[in-house]
């Protein structure tokens, strides 16, 4: 294949990739996972302001549980940070961060072609960047404010650059291979997940003689994200060391496990078809003589413990997404052994068409509520800018979008006396949100009890009109 026609068809594929990424664009961070977009916002509208003061604005802050934004045990935010930047220069929009999102997402795409490219074959490498680029949980997560667009592509591109430089090894640049993989695991903690298919991509077989150099890459590695983990675990409380709780918690929890959810999510995820071809290509691999044939197997080992130990204890789909760009090198290799190129694309359509169910599964993803955002917009301009509120549920949207700290209730019954639940909370305001449970006794309590002086806002302390 000649390398006009290749870039040619990437260039294809990157605009189609793009066009499937776009749809929703410009939805408020209000659909599927909105809570997570929503705190990913919120940790940059904490940073505005603070850009400079190093490093603390790197410990991020959450609006809810508190009088005050409340230090949190998470990820790096670099994607807060970036955003944070972003709305300074240009000013605040929801749409920023999910252009932002968008473009890491493509950038993932040129990082899947590139490696199954060097690893395999010019149409390996274009097959897997079109599945990739079409696969229905690597779409809608393309294009989310939330860590995964950046963790996806510093981690392929950082195992696309070991690959090379495993050809043409120079210690200068095997340091900046290094802190790219560190970058993604510091952006999204499952990502160490590959960190030994980096070792081997570029150490396997090991050579005494690049013994320091497997060193000196691992410490570059593994030292920031121990350094930043332990920082941010020491400097926040208890309640909300997030990523060690999800670690011990969920890790230790035999009770919550959930196959059949786990099995939905790969199908509507992957597609079944793209899983299937994935095991296809995986058996080949095992009679392959590809020198990338060691990492890509224990890549694939770790990716069904990474499924069995943590993907259905936390049934939460985004949680397969570093397992996409594996999936999407698999099929490809297994669709490398049609012969014909034409036919290979007939096969891919095909796939697409079969799996249409998966696509349609992800309208709902798209779906938000209007009520939210209005609810919201109503608080923002008739509070006072130092209100506390008090949510009625868990999902802490309201708070983004008022610009508001707050406190949330986890659950209420119709016997519950609102005057003691809300004692409990230095609240201004509690707000019924739009999707709460609608326990009809209770909040006939609350409107007899607290005037209601917005669409689902009661005022707790009599200090706003209705």
């Amino acid at each position: 294949m000649g390398g006009g026609v290749r870039r040619l068809l990437l260039f294809i594929i990157l605009l189609l990739a793009l066009g499937v990424r776009l749809r929703g664009i410009t939805n408020p961070l209000l659909d599927d996972q909105g809570w997570r977009q929503a705190d990913t916002a919120s940790m940059s509208l904490h940073m505005l302001g603070h850009l400079t003061d190093i490093p603390n604005v790197f410990l991020p802050q959450l609006n809810y549980d508190g009088v005050t934004p409340q230090r949190v045990e998470l990820e790096f935010p670099f994607l807060p940070y970036l955003l944070a930047w972003t709305w300074t220069l240009f000013g605040w929009a929801d749409i920023w961060g999910r252009l932002w999102s968008v473009l890491l997402s493509l950038i993932t795409v040129g990082g899947v072609y590139y490696l199954g490219r060097k690893m395999f074959t010019d149409r390996v490498g274009l097959l897997a960047a079109i599945i990739y680029a079409l696969m229905p949980l690597s779409i809608y997560y393309g294009r989310v404010v939330m860590p995964e667009p950046m963790a996806q592509a510093w981690s392929i591109w950082a195992l696309a650059m070991i690959w090379r430089w495993r050809n043409s090894p120079k210690d200068r640049g095997l340091w900046k291979i290094g802190l790219l993989m560190a970058g993604a695991i510091l952006a999204k903690l499952p990502q160490l997940m590959l960190f030994p298919v980096a070792l081997l991509l570029g150490f396997y077989p090991l050579n005494h003689k690049r013994l320091g150099q497997l060193v000196r890459f691992s410490l570059i590695v593994l030292i920031p994200p121990m350094v930043y983990y332990l920082w941010v675990h020491f400097n926040v409380s208890p309640s909300s060391q997030f990523v060690s709780g999800i670690m011990a918690g969920n890790m230790a929890d035999t009770r919550n496990l959930d196959w059949n959810l786990l099995s939905r999510n790969i199908q509507r995820g992957f597609t079944l078809s793209a899983f299937l071809l994935s095991v296809v290509g995986l058996c080949r691999l095992i009679f392959s003589r590809s020198p990338a044939r060691i990492a890509l197997l224990v890549w694939g080992g770790i990716g069904v413990l990474y499924m069995v130990v943590v993907c259905v204890r936390i049934p939460l789909d985004y949680y397969l997404v570093p397992i996409l760009p594996l999936v999407a090198l698999l099929s490809a290799y297994a669709l490398d052994g049609i012969d014909f190129q034409p036919s290979s694309v007939i096969v891919i359509l095909f796939l697409v068409l079969i799996n249409r169910d998966s696509y349609a599964f992800l309208t709902l993803k798209y779906h938000w509520n209007e009520e939210f955002l209005s609810q919201a917009k109503w608080i923002k301009n008739h509070t006072s800018a130092s209100s506390v509120l008090v949510l009625s549920d868990p999902p802490p949207m309201t708070f983004y979008y008022a610009n508001r700290v707050g406190f949330r209730l986890t659950a209420i019954e119709d016997e519950d006396i609102p005057s003691i639940i809300l004692h409990q909370f230095p609240g201004d305001f509690f707000v019924h949100l739009p999707q709460s449970v609608h326990n009809e006794l209770f909040w006939e309590k609350v409107r007899n009890s607290y005037p209601e002086v917005g669409p689902g806002v009661f005022d707790l302390k009599g200090t706003l009109e209705k």
